[in-house]
């Protein structure tokens, strides 16, 4: 248990932060004070949405881990990383969304223009989860159970832990289909512990998952609802993650 301190910690205090901000939000959707009429509430909305990364900081330093807030910030915004290791960030998304998009169809959103704009904002509004998953849970896992384990069980997680958003009126997820988002979350849980095994960043898991965030204003495809594109999608992903990994692992053996 002791090994396990800061992975139980961590998702404790992610789960407590979450409960309370999701939760208010979902008891005043119940009682029709919702997100569309009243701006106050995505406070909660937000707060809740960063629980893992509020949590990642209070536990690193309750562990030393971290000495404060600034050594924190420096280890989840490393950007120093090589210019392939960016590739990957960026490819990474981009090859889910066109398998997507080719086989349940899209239309256009916004302007491509917006794209930088939008993800620096889904840094904020999605990105910052990784601060928690992948700088915590999915390492924790990984260095007792082996990648294929650690990415499923933190998919398994973190599909939970988005539950109270699909019961909150004015949230994307709202009343949509519960399972089809928990295959994309094994494909992306699957992206973004490949990122992290390779490149060892924070950071870069923090980019591809804002960038994923942000590739559905521009291009509108069916992420919810399409079982078969879903399944097809995540199917490529873990393939592509497997042999990077798998190539990871035979050349560090040769050397």
């Amino acid at each position: 248990m002791e090994k396990d301190k800061l992975l139980v910690e961590h998702l404790l205090l992610t789960f407590v932060i979450m409960g309370i901000c999701w939760g208010l939000c979902v008891i005043l959707g119940i009682n029709g004070i919702t997100m569309n009429d009243n701006r106050w509430i995505y406070l909660f909305w937000f707060m809740g949405g960063v629980s893992p990364a509020i949590a990642s900081f209070i536990v690193l330093k309750k562990n030393e881990n971290v000495t404060g807030f600034k050594e924190w910030i420096k280890r989840v915004f490393d950007l120093k990383q090589k210019i392939v290791a960016y590739l990957l960030a960026v490819l990474f998304p981009i090859l889910h969304a066109a398998i997507m998009c080719l086989i349940s169809g899209y239309r256009k959103g916004l302007p491509l223009y917006f794209f930088p704009l939008m993800v620096l904002a889904m840094i904020f509004a999605g990105g910052l989860e990784e601060a928690g998953w992948r700088y915590i849970t999915f390492p924790e896992l990984d260095k007792k159970l082996g990648f294929v384990p650690a990415t499923l069980i933190t998919a398994v997680i973190w599909w939970l832990w988005h539950l109270p958003l699909f019961y909150i009126p004015g949230a994307v997820q709202y009343h949509k289909n519960f399972f089809v988002f928990g295959i994309m979350i094994l494909g992306l849980s699957f992206i973004l512990g490949t990122i992290r095994r390779l490149t060892g960043s924070v950071w870069l898991c923090v980019l591809c998952h804002a960038i994923f965030n942000s590739i559905g204003n521009f291009f509108h495809y069916d992420m919810y609802g399409s079982f078969l594109a879903a399944s097809i999608t995540t199917a490529i992903v873990i393939l592509v993650s497997l042999v990077l990994i798998n190539l990871q692992r035979k050349e560090a053996l040769s050397r």
